[in-house]
């Protein structure tokens, strides 16, 4: 019995050794999280392991490293969610064009090889912090740490910045632009070259930056020169209309750039002399709306740019440059050729047909100017300008707002129309007179205006409206015919404590000039001419765009 029970005792022991061949599990050093393929794309792109804890997991944490995770677009009907799975097959498509040995470069007009802006900012409205994507595709995955901090402060800041309106199309500095830019170094140059510019106004101290802006600003310059020689290859197509579309496309964007830097040197008039050049068959091609091509988007976006800057070239103080006539073409003097476009509004959101009557303005200011002021006026031009401050004042700042839920409100645009109104009667009075302080009846009508409109400029201010971009000529015209303190105060404190995000550079300079008007004692520094006076004295060239 004995011996049976010591038998039975070493065959349950080998048993038990059996089962425990291997070497025991070192609890000591088990992961106290789960293994994952998932994880933060700093990780992913290190292969290292991630604890997935959001915002920013351990490992980066520690190493003090930007932690970055993947937008998961949430669809909310089945026609976005058919959208998305489209825009993603595009990618894949792209994506096997790009290791194929024959791949050719991608047109714009091509489904599969454009990226769909829902994709790329379907949460960048959404996301209390900066959008951050997988940035795999395209120009996209070309940036480096020191181009995509630019390229998030365009997408999630500057481009909500540069739109003056509201419209059905949403914005089309991300809709229309990122598109080209994502298959196309040199707009992506210039979209960088814009975001960096407005991070330099925020950190004006900061050098590095503003060495990283010169060095893009000189690259968008390089391939602005090689697309007008025809050395590179337009993404829109190869005729010679789709060459012309894609320099006036970087142009127009320069001339963006100029004005968020507070350029001195008159660039932005150059950069629309060139403009005009290429201009006339995008013009053409509106004429003729029955005939619908790939580009006609971003046909409109061109022309509303263009048709804008323009209209404010012509009324606007132009300094030692005042030698160089601003022609208008013949067809800004109507916009209605902007309701054929999807977009229309979203640089001028208000008065359009009021921004029709700046060519008289601008044509009658010119004929005076040609005069000797010394001189009174010849009876016909004095008829002219009488009959337009008549005009202007009878006009009805309703009748010609945009009608629409997606549109500026009625009375944001009434009060917009309302101020470019006021100033460009101001703009006629000082052009028809020698001295505007020898009129004191004058004078006391524009205080008058003055006093109406300066309440419409802390709204404008004080809010969130797009069309308050728009404001900076109107509110630079009555500032300089101020006679009174506490308006110059109200004035200048409005253009210097700019709520929200930085303004461009350009609001700074507009602020420093009139900062020069009202320290100068002299006659002559008073009303829209004492600042191209003031100009001229300093040396100044920018332009209130």
């Amino acid at each position: 019995m004995a011996a049976t029970s010591v038998r039975t005792l070493l065959q349950a022991e080998d048993k038990q050794e059996l089962s425990y061949q291997g070497a025991r599990f070192p609890t000591k050093f088990r992961r106290n999280f789960p293994r994952s393929k998932g994880g933060c794309l700093t990780c992913r792109t290190r292969r290292k392991k991630c604890d997935e804890v959001k915002p920013e997991c351990t490992a980066c944490l520690r190493g003090g490293r930007e932690c970055s995770w993947p937008v998961i677009a949430k669809s909310s009907s089945p026609e976005e969610t058919e959208t998305c799975s489209q825009g993603n097959a595009g990618l894949q498509k792209a994506s096997a064009k790009d290791i194929s040995p024959g791949w050719r470069r991608p047109r714009l007009y091509e489904s599969e090889t454009a990226l769909p802006a829902t994709l790329v900012v379907s949460e960048a409205t959404k996301a209390l912090s900066p959008l951050r994507t997988s940035l795999t595709f395209g120009t996209l995955s070309q940036l480096d740490e020191v181009s995509r901090p630019m390229y998030e402060q365009y997408l999630v800041v500057t481009a909500g910045l540069l739109v003056r309106g509201r419209t059905p199309e949403g914005n089309p500095f991300i809709n229309y632009v990122l598109p080209v830019a994502v298959s196309d170094g040199l707009i992506m140059d210039c979209i960088l070259t814009i975001g960096a510019a407005h991070m330099s106004v925020s950190d004006p101290e900061n050098r590095q930056l503003e060495v990283a802006t010169r060095i893009r600003y000189a690259r968008v310059l390089e391939g602005l020169r090689k697309a007008l020689g025809g050395q590179v290859n337009p993404i829109f197509g190869s005729t010679e209309e789709d060459k012309q579309v894609y320099v006036v496309l970087v142009l127009v964007l320069l001339c963006l750039l100029e004005v968020w830097r507070g350029d001195l040197d008159g660039a932005v008039h150059y950069h629309m002399r060139a403009v005009r050049q290429c201009i006339a068959p995008l013009a053409a091609k509106s004429r003729r709306p029955s005939s619908p091509h790939k580009l006609q988007h971003i046909h409109g976006f061109l022309l509303e740019i263009y048709a804008v800057f323009s209209l404010e070239l012509a009324i606007l103080p132009r300094g030692t440059l005042n030698h160089q006539q601003v022609e208008l073409d013949p067809f800004v003097e109507s916009l209605a050729f902007l309701g054929e476009y999807k977009s229309r509004g979203f640089m001028l959101g208000f008065g359009h047909g009021l921004f029709g009557m700046i060519p008289k303005v601008a044509k009658l200011v010119q004929a005076r100017r040609a005069e000797n002021l010394d001189e009174e006026a010849s009876s016909g031009l004095y008829q002219s300008y009488r009959s337009l401050v008549s005009k202007l004042d009878l006009w009805d700042d309703f009748a010609d707002v945009l009608e629409g839920e997606a549109f500026s409100p009625r009375h944001e645009q009434a009060s917009a129309a309302s101020m470019f109104r006021n100033a460009m009667i101001i703009y006629l009075h000082d052009a028809f007179h020698e001295n505007l302080m020898d009129e004191p009846e004058l004078i006391a009508e524009i205080d008058v205006r003055i006093d109406k409109m300066l309440p419409l400029c802390w709204s404008f201010h004080s809010g969130a409206s797009p069309l308050r971009r728009m404001m900076l000529w109107p509110a630079s015209v009555l500032a300089s015919c101020c006679s009174k303190k506490h308006h110059m105060e109200a004035f200048y404190y409005g253009l210097t404590m700019a709520p929200g995000a930085p303004a461009p550079a350009v609001v700074r300079e507009t602020a420093r000039l009139l900062q020069l008007l009202w320290e100068d004692n002299d006659s002559r520094a008073f009303g829209p001419r004492g600042l191209d006076w003031v100009m001229k004295k300093h040396g100044i060239n920018f332009s209130m765009c």
